[in-house]
């Protein structure tokens, strides 16, 4: 099994909890964007950084129904793939006291403890406190995409 599968399946369960599954035959979630940089509008493809410079690119405006998303806060994601505990605290201090507290664990206490931190990825509700900034980037995953909630098809060469 790749590394990341693991995290993968981890998200697929969550979603299953959630939203349930449509088939057995559908796997993996597909990934879009629902906030990207603060906005609920579709990227600025005229902005760097999307994808690699020059590679030719689809940009697809979809609606899918909200009992069919589960929405999660991108940069949260980043500790799941990492293997990380997730702290909830909103400030330096608190954030120093609560590594602290949870590497003082036993071993088999982590694991547990880090899966329920976890959960914190799905807290997509804005804030910012000079330590930390949450619901910049929210991803919507889903389990499948049919044609009929594709509403706008552009094509974009990378910048």
């Amino acid at each position: 099994m790749f590394e990341a599968q693991k995290d993968y399946n981890w998200l697929a369960n969550e979603m299953k909890k959630r939203i349930g599954k449509p088939s057995k035959d559908v796997e993996y979630p597909v990934w879009a964007w629902y906030i990207h940089d603060s906005s609920r509008k579709k990227p600025d493809l005229r902005k760097t950084g999307l994808v690699r410079r020059g590679k030719r690119m689809v940009c697809l405006e979809i609606d899918i129904p909200d009992n069919e998303v589960v929405l999660s806060d991108e940069e949260a994601w980043h500790f799941v793939i990492n293997d990380w505990y997730l702290s909830g605290a909103t400030d330096e201090a608190a954030f120093d006291k609560d590594i602290s507290w949870f590497e003082s664990l036993p071993d088999n206490k982590k694991q547990e403890v880090k899966l329920i931190s976890w959960q914190r990825i799905f807290d997509i509700e804005p804030f910012a406190n000079g330590f930390e900034i949450k619901g910049r980037y929210v991803q919507a995953t889903f389990w499948e995409l049919r044609a009929e909630q594709i509403r706008k098809v552009q094509f974009f060469t990378a910048r």
